[in-house]
């Protein structure tokens, strides 16, 4: 975006020529003046009232700013920033008082104001002091006008580019920044956790940069996180260790190619090269052998959307080493290059909550180059020009650990200045929270705030720290604004991408599509960039699974491979819909906007309404086709979801928020995540997501449990963590069972609380259906459930006359018993066993399923303490067995189990036999050489190890075994257990022990034949038959 200019009148005053700063003379009458460097290059002295800036206000933006009203009060920035026209009415702040401290007493001042429509405006500001005789010769500041902004951003404002950037010896910076600092400090920065420290203390920095620890050390003190402020204290006193180790680290690599130059290019290069030795940053070296240089190839790139170019170090030459020293970039510590990157999300809540409000941005100067490396390591970043031989010493673009490590210091920057920032508010939501991403900082304040503070205090710490603001990248006060690629409008609420961003990720798209292959670094780019837009429209998340996948697959060839279908279909999408779709994304939808819908299906048809039921400005349904009617319930409600859009959208004439009301919690979650694991539902995801990315629909499903319940967000969540996910999930589908009925059945369209009549009536539907007494009494207890969640009244459920009819339904179904198991003792195990090398071809598999099975008849398992459909804390991992230093044993921690409801964890012990059935040996094989957070069975290509395979596989050994697998289930390794411990004369509180009983229930698992306990019936009744009969004896009851 194009920055505002200052151009100095014609009709201004000549300034006077004072010559250059470093020959001033200090002197006590004016240590408050400043001088600068004039247009023509002759240095103005100014008062320092005058050397900072802010922004006209927005009444002034069209037209000539008035003089400043002598009554009108300092704004919280005031006796640092002067303002053009009447400041805003706001009281000093702690950034005022802590600057009237700073050089001489106001008294001392020498400044005059600037005439209506003109602005005393420094291109750049340096504080020093003026020598006695030419104090008398200081006229007021140069007047200049200010030009309006010509970037289509912002057609309206007329913004100083130089306004507000606070530029000072880092000596001033601190003192200031010290005094404003005041209150509780914000919490520690994310990314600062160093794996690996990130400095030596043998090491010295390989040259002197402008960070100095003297001025950093004060703010690292307060700093939360105590760890970490040592990290960057001793990166700043023995520079920073790029996490190199490997063959370069003693080998030097002196011949290398250079990358392909132009003319144009090399002059670049030799300019920069000519620069950099100047600053201290390049370092020329003589005996390259000596230090054992390490030379990589150097180039020129186009910088992004710029005609200017970048030089870059190709470190991660070459990419096939093959007999080479390998390149720098691939020793480098894993540890060293993890960064989870901050996004606009922050910003856009703000401009939501806060319309109209002021938008900022800055950029910091040489970013990567303020950070020396270490001595020892700055060998490793040599380059060869023109016979010449380099060693860099600050971090370079091209590195493969610079991002990291910059980002360091650029969250203690970010910290720093929404420390300074909270302090100088009057409130916690006059301005944002600062963002930044790597070397970007951005943030909104509200429309009544000062626009110029966040700019001020930033570049005020920045300056305390040695670092500096890019004036032709530092932006405020305008209400549109772009943000890496993403512009933001607050007065429009709107979010959209860039017509640079658009046009490149077109490029891309198409570039693979007509090659039909791409490389590993083509598709991460592709996936980054769209990644992005997800920004802007959340929608787009649906369609970059595909690509994801892509990405992994290319891993095992970087350089190129052909793309799938999918890949392609996924890439054609986006380069449909970034043709056909504007980019623009609605960010705070007036209330007039919003839409509610209402959807539900069942087997046999869909439907829907538009607005409330009661007054529904549109309503449909539609019976499904036979193809559709045996689908899953998902996949119906998603279809619902799809055609009350397709219905119901055509009548909003322009962006709308949409609130949808779906009963079905699996396709809610799925809507706001933008996936679901069902394909066919994803399908259905698919179009539902591109329909609202063209129509401009921002689709809001709504949180059901936290709304329904009436109770705060953190109240909710522990009650519904009040029942396991197994339970919600079966009290869901119940309540809309009978939601259903009662519509159906009765006309009730809002049946809560239930009544006793009603469910007297809802019994009488599962008699009629044919459904059991079990389930009746679940169903019932869920419904009651829900009542609680609902904080409903529960009387209804103790209703006399519904526990008769209850008790009817009971005495007319029957209530049996469950058919229970047969035991899988040792003997059937040693089988078992022995066909898995029939059942199993894989021996991955057969290692797995022979130490689930092992292991569940050692240690009493139920199927469900092994099996696992997706990765959560209750799965079974390595971590969880510990085997006995001389493995007679070993210890299983089971994280969740049935009679463990608080997920407290229970410790299992199996011993070691010399036995094939040893689960102690199974155990070793399966545990070899794997991660500890890995789950402890998986399949082959790491599929889950879910119950039904398991199920599945147990029968198929059963049938190997010429035993009838009907009778069997995952169950019987337990009841087995059991049963082979009593048969071999266990006593009943060691089996209740083992299997974790908390009652006698065990001793339904102990299965006796009927010789046995027809034995044991003898042995009780029939082994006294002489005794005499005594009638006088006490009775049984009068025990």
């Amino acid at each position: 975006m194009p920055v505002s200019t200052v151009a100095a009148p014609t009709q201004s005053p000549p300034a006077p020529t004072l010559g250059p700063a470093s020959n001033l003379q200090p002197s006590s009458r004016a240590t408050n003046v400043v001088s600068l460097p004039s247009h023509s290059g002759a240095m103005l002295s100014i008062s320092r009232r005058h050397c900072l800036r802010s922004p006209p206000p927005s009444s002034a933006r069209h037209r000539s700013a008035p003089p400043p009203s002598a009554a009108s009060q300092s704004s919280p920035l005031l006796s640092a920033t002067s303002q053009v026209g009447p400041p805003p009415s706001a009281q000093s702040s702690p950034l005022s008082s802590a600057l009237s401290q700073v050089g001489p007493p106001p008294s001392a001042l020498t400044s005059s104001q600037p005439s209506a429509g003109q602005l005393a405006l420094p291109p750049r500001v340096v504080w020093s002091t003026l020598p006695p005789s030419a104090f008398s010769q200081v006229d007021p500041p140069p007047s200049v006008q200010l030009r309006p902004l010509s970037s289509p951003a912002s057609p309206s404002l007329a913004i100083p580019s130089l306004a507000a950037i606070v530029d000072m010896s880092p000596d001033q910076a601190s003192a200031i920044l010290s005094r404003i600092l005041t209150g509780p400090s914000p919490p520690p920065r994310p990314n600062t956790w160093c794996e690996e420290p990130i400095f030596d203390v043998s090491d010295t920095p390989a040259t002197v940069g402008t960070l100095n620890i003297r001025y950093w050390s004060p703010f690292l003190d307060l700093y939360p996180d105590q760890v970490f402020a040592a990290q960057l204290r001793g990166a700043l006193q023995h520079g920073v260790k790029l996490g190199y180790s490997g063959q370069l680290c003693s080998a030097p690599r002196l011949e290398i190619n250079n990358l392909p130059m132009d003319d144009d290019d090399v002059q670049h290069l030799r300019r920069e090269i000519q620069a950099r030795v100047q600053e201290g940053r390049l370092r020329p070296v003589d005996n390259p052998a000596d230090i054992n240089l390490v030379c990589s190839p150097v180039g020129v790139v186009p910088k992004p959307h710029s005609n200017k170019r970048r030089t870059i170090y190709h470190l991660s030459h070459p990419r096939k080493p093959g007999s080479r020293l390998p390149s720098v970039n691939d020793g480098i510590n894993k540890a060293f290059v993890a960064i989870r990157y901050e996004t606009l999300d922050a910003v856009m809540e703000y401009i939501r909550e806060h319309p109209s409000a002021s938008l900022w941005k800055a950029d910091l100067e040489d970013a990567f180059r303020h950070v020396i490396v270490a001595s020892s390591d700055a060998r490793l970043m040599g380059i060869h020009f023109e016979g010449t031989y380099y060693q860099e010493c600050a971090l370079a673009f091209g590195g493969r650990s610079s991002p990291f490590l910059f980002n360091l210091f650029a969250e203690f920057l970010h910290w720093l200045s929404a420390f300074a920032l909270q302090a100088v508010s009057p409130s916690s939501t006059t301005h944002s929270d600062v963002s930044h991403y790597l070397d970007d900082f951005f943030g909104a304040s509200d429309a009544t705030a000062d626009p110029s503070t966040p700019i001020q205090v930033l570049s005020l710490a920045a300056a305390a720290l040695g670092f500096k603001l890019s004036q032709k990248k530092t932006l405020w006060s305008t209400t549109k604004l772009e943000v890496l690629g993403i512009e933001l409008d607050s007065v429009a609420q709107t979010a959209s991408i860039t017509l640079q961003r658009r046009q490149r990720i077109l490029q891309l798209c198409s570039r693979i599509i007509e090659r039909g292959r791409a490389s590993l670094l083509e598709l991460q780019q592709v996936a980054g960039h769209l990644q992005f837009v997800t920004r802007v429209a959340p929608h787009g998340r649906a369609f970059l699974r595909r690509l994801y996948d892509a990405v992994k697959a290319h891993y095992k060839a970087p350089f190129g491979r052909r793309i799938s279908k999918a890949t392609r279909a996924e890439l054609l999408w986006w380069i449909d819909t970034l043709n056909s779709w504007d980019g623009v994304s609605l960010l705070q939808p007036s209330l007039l906007v919003i839409e509610h819908i209402w959807t539900d299906a069942s087997k046999r048809c869909i439907g829907g309404h538009l607005g409330c039921m009661d007054s529904p400005t549109a309503a449909f349904s539609k019976e499904l086709s036979r193809r559709h009617r045996q689908k899953d319930i998902r996949f119906l409600e998603a279809l619902a979801v799809l055609e009350a859009l397709r219905l119901f959208s055509p009548r909003w004439p322009g962006p709308r928020r949409v609130v949808m009301h779906v009963d079905n919690e699996n396709v809610e979650y799925g809507l706001r995540k933008g996936s679901i694991r069902d394909p066919q539902t994803q399908v259905l995801f698919r179009k539902i997501f591109s329909l609202c990315l063209k129509r401009h629909i921002d689709l809001v499903p709504v949180r059901s449990f936290t709304r329904a319940s009436g109770l705060s967000s953190p109240a909710a969540n522990l009650l519904w963590n009040g029942l396991a996910a197994s339970t919600r999930a079966r009290s869901s589908a119940v309540c809309s069972d009978f939601v259903s009925f009662a519509k159906t059945s009765h006309g009730e369209v809002n049946p809560f609380p239930a009544s006793p009549t009603l469910l007297i009536e809802w019994v009488a539907h599962h008699h009629t259906a044919g459904r059991s007494y079990n389930t009746l009494k679940s169903n019932l207890s869920a419904l009651k459930s829900s009542h609680i969640d609902l904080g409903l009244s529960t009387a209804a459920f103790a209703d006399a006359r519904l526990e008769r009819v209850v008790r009817g339904f009971k005495r007319l179904v029957g209530a049996p018993l469950p058919v229970a198991k047969l035991p899988i003792t040792l003997p059937l195990l040693r089988k078992l066993l022995r066909a898995l090398h029939t059942v199993c071809p894989l021996q991955h598999d057969r290692r797995m399923y022979r130490a689930a099975f092992c292991l569940a008849f050692a240690c009493f398992l139920r199927a469900g303490e092994l099996t696992w459909e997706a990765q959560g804390p209750n799965v079974l991992t390595v971590a969880a067995v510990a085997f006995a230093h001389d493995f007679s044993h070993a210890t299983v921690t089971l994280p969740a189990s049935k009679t463990d409801p608080f997920r407290q964890g229970a410790t299992l012990t199996a011993p070691a036999v010399k036995l094939s059935t040893c689960a102690v040996l199974a155990l070793r094989v399966i545990c070899h050489d794997r991660e500890p957070h890995k789950p402890l069975f998986t399949l082959e290509g790491r599929q889950p190890f879910t119950r039904s395979a398991f199920v599945s596989t147990l029968r198929r050994c059963l049938e190997t075994c010429h035993v009838l697998p009907q009778s069997y289930s995952g169950h019987s390794f337990r009841r087995g257990a059991a049963t082979w411990a009593a048969s071999n004369g266990v006593d009943t509180d060691t089996i209740r022990g083992l299997g974790r009983w908390r009652s006698d229930c065990f001793r339904r698992y102990v299965d006796k034949s009927a010789a046995d306990r027809a034995a044991t019936t003898k042995a009780a009744l029939y082994v006294n038959t002489s005794a005499p009969l005594r009638l006088d004896t006490v009775a049984w009851r009068d025990l």
